[in-house]
């Protein structure tokens, strides 16, 4: 019985400990709502700064990690008279910053093709 009080004691101890570590940690997770909503504003205010913009849509967000998730936003440009509308997509890199707060960490290079080609 002496014996088992040390494990028992070192055994809550540890307990606590790993409880405490992962408390903190959810702090930095990042829900998909956030991310999607992010992209969203940002897809707004870039296309409204754009005198061509026709119009932007928000695609699929995949989460990469607790901290981290990869989002598509689509941007509309008219055609010319030789090319039909012009689609572009960039993929935005969201992630939770160690205060908490997301931010846009990265965003891949444009992809742009024919919309209806």
């Amino acid at each position: 019985m002496r014996k088992l009080v040390p494990v028992l004691v070192l055994s809550l101890i540890g307990c606590m400990t790993f409880t405490a570590v992962n408390a903190d940690a959810w702090k930095y997770r990042m829900r998909y709502g956030q991310a999607k909503n992010n992209s969203r504003e940002y897809a707004r205010s870039l296309c409204s700064e754009t005198p061509e913009c026709e119009g932007y849509g928000v695609g699929q967000c995949y989460r990469r990690s607790l901290s981290r998730f990869d989002c598509t936003v689509g941007f509309f440009y008219p055609g010319t008279e030789y090319q039909e509308e012009i689609e572009c997509n960039i993929v935005l890199h969201w992630g939770a910053s160690y205060s908490g707060y997301i931010q846009l960490k990265n965003s891949g290079p444009p992809y742009c093709f024919n919309r209806f080609a």
